[in-house]
């Protein structure tokens, strides 16, 4: 039974449960308060027309002291008796059940009960020649009708004003939890369509449920920019991984078919070995942007650049010569920077690959302080990029026209890509300078330390 209620109890929706528990606190609360103020005010009903009774009784022994004819048997729901010194009644009324021959004591209320009737009455002694006396009876039971009467109008208005109050409150509750319903219903429209774009549609504010929604929208954001990123690099590796396997499938049918000597199957070979480095190459470039984009946080230390540029030169030296490219360098000494040495030496590489990629015959390496930066430089002399290439190349798998790119070092387009992504984890900025037909410049800045 226990197990069967606690799971109606969650199905209710999270408004219906905080107006239930706000709603039985609000009963609970009333109660108290309604039965704290009947006990108070009844105690205050009594004291106050205990107080009426004494008054009255007392200022009419006086008026009768200076008039014995003003006398009234009843006034204002108070009973008056007077009796001679005997203890006789002399004249007045009194309530049904109320015994008249009770002694007397004066300056007193007292209280007399009997069959369920409970009565207040008060004595006094007439100061004047005879001994007479006045009493003065007021049934209990008018002080209880009257606090009944309260307590009937307020037991009579309270539900409508809890009603109203539950109301109002579930409103407001339901209003301040829209957000988190339009939070559910678009995360439930994403999973059944797998749509990205959708976002919740809140009005402004600053309290804790907008802040969660802007968060769960920005968090939308995250997912919608790396759901568009990793199906485009989906498409695009699958796009550059096509030409290579469809040159290796092609090659291979050939070779199996048609070679009939050595020389003919060497040379399918060879083009069949340069598609497998060209796929190889493709997925270190890949592993390595994964391995760059999936750090949070990249450990800097303190490096000499000029030492690790210097390296890297000397290592392209036999490539560079292999490709008739003249290199100038100008390269200052004990440069020192906080950086990954590793991701410094595949940014030179790229920058440098590059470079061999769309020069002519000349590249330009230079490096140098300048203030509190460091700032390298590497300049090709070829044909340049328009004004539109220079926004786009930042891209991943972007690659200009491919008349710019020499057929034999065609690449993927990863290479600035990584590039721009080591620039943004060590907080430098990079620039391309550019002008068709007149080459290419990337500066690179970085923080220069002592």
């Amino acid at each position: 039974m226990k197990n069967k209620t606690n799971k109606i109890w969650e199905n209710f929706p999270v408004t219906v449960k905080i107006t239930l528990w706000y709603t039985a606190f609000i009963v609970i609360l009333i109660s108290v308060m309604l039965a704290v103020s009947f006990t108070i005010a009844d105690k205050m009903t009594g004291d106050l027309n205990q107080r009426e009774l004494m008054d009255s009784v007392v200022e009419m022994a006086s008026e009768m002291v200076s008039n014995p004819d003003e006398f009234d048997d009843f006034d204002d729901g108070i009973y008056f008796v007077k009796y001679n010194s005997a203890g006789i009644e002399m004249a007045g009324m009194s309530p049904r059940g109320f015994d008249l021959t009770l002694n007397f004591a004066e300056n007193t209320v007292r209280i007399y009960e009997k069959n369920g009737g409970k009565y207040y009455y008060f004595d006094k002694k007439i100061n004047a020649p005879g001994g007479e006396w006045i009493r003065g009876i007021i049934p209990v039971s008018k002080l209880t009708n009257e606090v009944n009467r309260m307590l009937l109008i307020i037991l009579i208005s309270s539900p409508l004003l809890l009603l109203i109050i539950i109301y109002g409150g579930y409103k407001i509750i339901k209003k301040a939890l829209n957000p988190v319903a339009k939070i559910s219903d678009t995360a439930s429209e994403i999973q059944k369509n797998g749509d990205f774009s959708k976002r919740i549609e809140i009005d402004e504010g600053k309290d804790e449920i907008h802040k969660m929604a802007n968060a769960f929208n920005e968090m939308l954001n995250s997912l919608e920019n790396s759901y568009i990123r990793e199906k485009q690099f989906s498409s695009d590796v699958s796009h550059e991984l096509r030409t290579p396997v469809s040159v290796i499938l092609t090659e291979s049918q050939y070779s199996l078919e048609y070679a009939d000597t050595l020389e003919e199957a060497k040379d399918s070979f060879s083009v069949i070995q340069r598609q497998a480095k060209r796929i190889s190459e493709l997925i270190n470039q890949i592993m390595e942007l994964s391995k760059i984009e999936k750090q949070t946080a990249v450990e800097l230390q303190k490096i000499n650049f000029s030492e690790t540029m210097e390296k890297i030169l000397e290592d392209c030296k036999n490539l560079l010569g292999e490709k008739n490219i003249k290199i100038s360098k100008a390269v200052e000494q004990d440069i020192f920077i906080n950086a990954d040495k590793v991701m410094m030496e595949r940014l030179l590489d790229n920058l440098l690959n590059n470079a061999m990629k769309f020069t002519k015959d000349k590249i330009s390496v230079k490096l140098y302080s300048e203030n509190k930066s460091c700032i390298l430089e590497i300049e090709d002399n070829g044909i340049g990029m328009s004004e539109d290439d220079k926004k786009l190349i930042w891209g991943r798998f972007y690659q200009v026209n491919s008349s710019r790119n020499k057929k034999i070092n065609k690449g993927f387009g990863l290479g600035l890509f990584l590039v721009s992504k080591i620039i943004e984890q060590h907080n430098a900025s990079i620039e391309v300078e550019s002008e068709l037909n007149e080459g290419t410049k990337f500066v690179v800045k970085f923080i220069r330390i002592n």
